[in-house]
């Protein structure tokens, strides 16, 4: 849950990011009244396009805590289809694949994650994006795939307690269990010391043992 939960405290990330670079999206130097106003003209409707998009993945969020799924995977499929060059378009496909999920579609779930994978901007949520993916793949047995995933990036310190509980549930799939104590090991070190998450982490690495069961 805690990689689910970055999802929504990023919306206000990504407006104060538009807030921030919308001038850098004029092209060029602008010459003259008729070109200044032009470019205003535009950028306007570039401010305009992405409070559309804002707005409607923020009702998408408001359906989808209502349980609506089908009526939530309706706004961020119009999300993707038509503001597909906004930051929310792959917040959108990060919802999508979690519905998909919750209805038993694997493959749809996994197509979204790649979409977001590939096309978000914010290291982020292509972070959330590579994480949910390993969790998938780990979910349908494919241990290779689900490391693959995880050694392709480092995670930063906002990710790191949950990039390394889930390397050690790899590992325990892989039946590589001293590996595993040393993921956990090292999540918990990292791990907020009031999150919940730190008893059923601690479980996990208690339920390994020491190692010394492995020699004897």
């Amino acid at each position: 849950m805690e990689v689910y939960r970055t999802e929504e405290e990023q919306v206000e990330a990504i407006k104060k990011w538009w807030s921030e670079n919308k001038l850098s999206l004029i092209g060029g130097i602008i010459l003259g009244i008729a070109v200044l106003w032009g470019g205003r003209t535009w950028m306007a409707g570039q401010d305009a396009h992405a409070e559309a998009a804002s707005t409607l993945y923020q009702v998408m969020m408001v359906k989808l805590s209502r349980g609506s799924l089908e009526e939530a995977a309706a706004e961020g499929s119009t999300l993707l289809g038509q503001f597909s060059d906004t930051p929310y378009a792959a917040l959108a496909s990060l919802a999508l694949a979690k519905i998909r999920l919750e209805q038993g579609d694997m493959a749809a779930a996994s197509s979204h994650l790649n979409w977001a994978l590939s096309n978000a901007e914010q290291e982020e949520v292509k972070m959330v994006a590579r994480l949910r993916l390993a969790e998938l793949l780990l979910a349908e047995g494919d241990t290779a795939g689900a490391l693959a995933q995880l050694n392709a990036i480092t995670a930063p310190d906002t990710f790191e307690a949950v990039y390394e509980q889930l390397k050690g549930d790899v590992y325990v799939a892989d039946g590589k269990a001293d590996l595993a104590r040393t993921a956990y090991a090292h999540a918990l070190s990292v791990m907020d010391p009031t999150s919940p998450g730190r008893r059923l982490l601690q479980m996990k690495l208690d339920e390994l043992g020491t190692g010394e069961e492995d020699l004897s």
